[in-house]
Order: structure tokens, then C-alpha cells, then sequence
């Protein structure tokens, strides 16, 4: 939860579905059929099954997605963006003003923070945006356990490193950025952390 910043219940098929129904609904067919819950479009039902006759008789809850257990990640993923606008607004994000417009982005979609003359520039997944903000404001608005200050002008979040080697940090998006001889240490004890956290290694 520290990581995605979402929430999720997970409940046992006796348990009853909240009446306002869940946004996002995965149920195990070879368990039990899926229970009724709203199909107005506020929620998505994904059902995992290994029996193709299952997947067949499905329809008639009119799923958002079937899965073929065991559930491949990349298939799993795919599905997850389809309903995204189910919990987008929930998630926690950084209020900036951009160009006298107010922004927020999502913690997760945030890869770099970059301290500029005139404020800073945030580089998420999809583009850059200006803002006018200093770094050190910013930064103290991220949680600490996802982001850290490489060097002093730069904030990284640790979900989109892929290397840390010699000086430099790797992204996924191909970024490379150098670490300042001060910060060295303290974003490898950072970066141990963030994975000791999200993967237990």
C-alpha cells in the first residue's frame, strides 16, 4: 500500500460484497459464480477460471475481462488499465501549479524531479511539466520511502530505477543520472530499502 498508494480489501466468498459494490471485483469462478454487485460502469468484474465451459457461461455477468488461471502478468496489467479511471481519482498525487493551471499527478507517475532557475521540472511517464515551485518544496511533499534526492538537483523515485552502478542511476525510460559525491551512500541505503520493501530482497 506504501508503494501504490491504493487500497484493496480482500474478502473470503462468504463474505457479502458491500452494497456499494468494489471498484475493482476479481473472483475466482472454480471457487464460487460471482456474487451480483453494480453494472453501471462504477465497478469492474474480472473472472479467473481454468475451465473453458466457465468462461462461456460467464457472459451473462458481462465481465470486463476473463483470465485463464494461472493469470499471466502482462495480461493482468493490460486489464488493470482498462478500468484505471475506476480509482484514478483517489490516488495521491502532487498539487503543482503549472502555467497558471492546477495539476495534480499521481505519485506513481512521477519518475524525476529535476530543480531548474526558475523553479522546477517534473518528468512523469507521459511528459515534463514546468513549475514554478523550488525543488526542496516539492520534495518535501513526496513520501520518503519512494523518492530521494540523488544529487542536488535531482529527486528520483526509486519504483523506475532499474540499475544503480558506480555513480550513476538507470531508469526505465533510459535516463541516466549522476549521483552527487555526498548522496552516494545514502541512495544505495535508500534504494535497499525501497526494494527490501517491495520485493523482500
Amino acid at each position: 500500500m506504501a508503494l501504490s498508494r491504493v487500497s484493496m480489501d480482500i474478502v473470503a466468498v462468504e463474505q457479502a460484497v458491500p452494497p456499494q459494490g468494489p471498484a475493482i471485483l476479481f473472483w475466482d469462478l472454480d471457487s464460487a459464480p460471482p456474487p451480483s454487485f453494480p453494472q453501471d460502469g462504477s465497478s469492474a468484474l474480472f473472472l479467473c477460471s481454468r475451465d473453458p465451459q466457465r468462461a462461456i457461461d460467464s457472459y451473462s455477468f458481462h465481465p470486463n475481462g476473463f483470465f485463464t488461471r494461472p493469470v499471466a502478468m502482462d495480461k493482468l496489467w493490460n486489464a488493470m488499465l482498462r478500468c484505471a479511471r475506476l480509482w484514478f481519482t483517489d490516488l495521491l498525487r502532487l498539487e503543482i501549479l503549472s502555467e497558471r493551471l492546477r495539476v495534480g499527478i499521481p505519485f506513481q507517475n512521477l519518475m524525476w524531479l529535476e530543480g531548474t532557475r526558475r523553479g522546477c521540472l517534473i518528468h512523469t511517464s507521459h511528459q515534463s511539466i514546468a513549475a514554478r515551485e523550488p525543488l526542496y518544496q516539492l520534495e518535501q511533499r513526496l513520501p520518503e520511502l519512494i523518492f530521494t534526492r540523488c544529487q542536488r538537483s535531482f529527486v528520483v523515485n526509486l519504483t523506475y530505477v532499474q540499475e544503480l552502478s558506480g555513480g550513476s542511476l538507470f531508469l526505465s525510460d533510459g535516463t541516466q543520472l549522476s549521483l552527487g559525491r555526498g548522496n552516494k551512500s545514502s541512495v544505495a541505503e535508500a534504494y535497499r530499502r525501497y526494494r527490501q520493501l517491495r520485493y523482500g530482497s
